[in-house]
């Protein structure tokens, strides 16, 4: 049995969205260790759809590459709910981490954006961003969703402090298709509507 580390997300409830049984399984035991109680699996997009329906989660952890409906078009079909329930916060964890994935799911309403591997430490950071520090949301033209002007060098800040001073920051691996990966920190500076050096 996994022991709680505190109670500060025991009164969150969670929805976590994967077709891989061993990626549900992972992100429920980290929530678990977290201290989360509360979290409810589905499969795909299209069941978490039916799911985020009937349960109206606080958080959402999705994955991206899903069959039949993949966990973009489940973000983007949130984000058109014509209900309380398109302010959903949605965090993604997945291994796209190429500049235009990360950007289409930005530009499509995500809140938070993790890259594979996860750590517990990178979920705790991103989902304490979503708790303490919610953004509004915007409808502005073409996009609704979080207002992406938000201060990057906190989430940024806590990684730093996690690999201590003076250690070098990892090269980002190189994607399936050959084309570079960016990290984490990148990734975090566009979903908060900044800009990367090339």
């Amino acid at each position: 049995m996994i022991q709680p580390t505190s109670d500060y997300l025991k009164p969150i409830n969670f929805l976590v969205i994967d077709n891989k049984t061993y990626m549900r399984r992972m992100l429920k035991n980290v929530l678990e260790t977290l201290g989360a109680k509360r979290i409810e699996e589905a499969r795909d997009g299209g069941d978490g759809l039916a799911a985020l329906k009937s349960l109206e989660p606080d958080i959402v952890l999705t994955g991206w590459r899903m069959k039949p409906v993949n966990g973009l078009d489940f973000l983007k079909s949130v984000r058109g709910q014509p209900t309380p329930l398109k302010f959903t916060p949605i965090i993604m964890v997945t291994s796209e981490t190429r500049r235009e994935k990360v950007i289409e799911a930005r530009n499509s309403g995500v809140t938070e954006y993790i890259a594979m591997p996860i750590t517990a430490k990178g979920v705790f950071l991103r989902v304490r961003e979503v708790i303490e520090r919610p953004r509004p949301f915007v409808d502005i033209g073409g996009y609704f969703g979080p207002d992406r002007r938000r201060r990057a060098v906190a989430v940024e800040t806590a990684e730093d402090e996690r690999r201590g001073k003076g250690t070098p920051r990892p090269e980002a691996p190189a994607t399936e298709d050959g084309s570079d990966a960016l990290s984490q920190s990148q990734i975090d500076r566009l979903v908060a509507g900044g800009d990367i050096a090339d």
